[in-house]
């Protein structure tokens, strides 16, 4: 099973991504785009989680071409969203907000997750996006939570947007929980990303991290 070969080269370290069939019909390799996500900076052990994220939702999955995944270990200033596409497998990476109430100190890392109504944090987990809308931050991106951690993102209205407040060179601005991108980049990433293509967010809390350091 394809799946299950790209998995465990991934475990192995080199960091495979599920190739769709648009991408296997383009004849990409999948060294190829390993290649394009670790050349991207992409962790192999977050895209390893994502992988088992993907395997479990793919039945959802209607948007082949494009995946996403976030990684929230990072600080605010550096570019942390990864958008890879498939047809030409290259992949971008995105600056992206993370919420006020997973960063209270407005460090630029976020160290507290959460699910919950009201409390302006950044939920992790599988995602798959919806429709788009327009709305007080323009043009904007609904996205459905496919994890226990993130069921209610429809709810607490999580959806990816633009937003003034995140620019390069500094740390950015923090949202009410919704991974925001710089204005001048969120049309053409959302008209790509829209319908139902699959988005992965990682982020760890500080004993997490402890005990990945621990671990090492």
């Amino acid at each position: 099973m394809i799946f299950s070969k790209l998995l465990a080269s991934a475990m192995l370290g080199f960091a495979s991504f599920l190739l769709a069939p648009s991408a296997l019909a383009a004849g990409l390799a999948t060294e190829e785009v390993s290649g394009s996500f670790v050349e991207a900076g992409l962790n192999p052990a977050v895209l390893s989680k994502a992988l088992k994220a993907y395997e479990e939702h793919q039945d959802v999955v209607e948007n082949e071409r494009y995946i996403g995944i976030i990684d929230y270990t990072r600080h605010s200033s550096e570019p942390r969203f990864f958008v890879h596409d498939l047809e030409t497998g290259e992949t971008e990476v995105l600056l992206v907000s993370h919420g006020r109430g997973s960063d209270a100190a407005h460090t630029g890392r976020p160290v507290r997750f959460s699910n919950t109504p009201g409390s302006k944090m950044t939920s992790v987990g599988a995602y798959v996006t919806a429709e788009t809308y327009h709305g007080k931050h323009g043009l904007s991106l609904r996205l459905d939570g496919l994890s226990e951690t993130n069921s209610r993102a429809r709810e607490r209205a999580i959806v990816i947007h633009g937003a003034d407040y995140v620019a390069p060179g500094r740390t950015i601005g923090r949202s009410w929980g919704c991974p925001a991108v710089e204005r001048r980049l969120a049309g053409d990433l959302i008209e790509k990303f829209k319908g139902g293509a699959f988005l992965y967010i990682h982020g760890e809390e500080p004993d997490e991290l402890a005990q990945v350091a621990s671990a090492s």
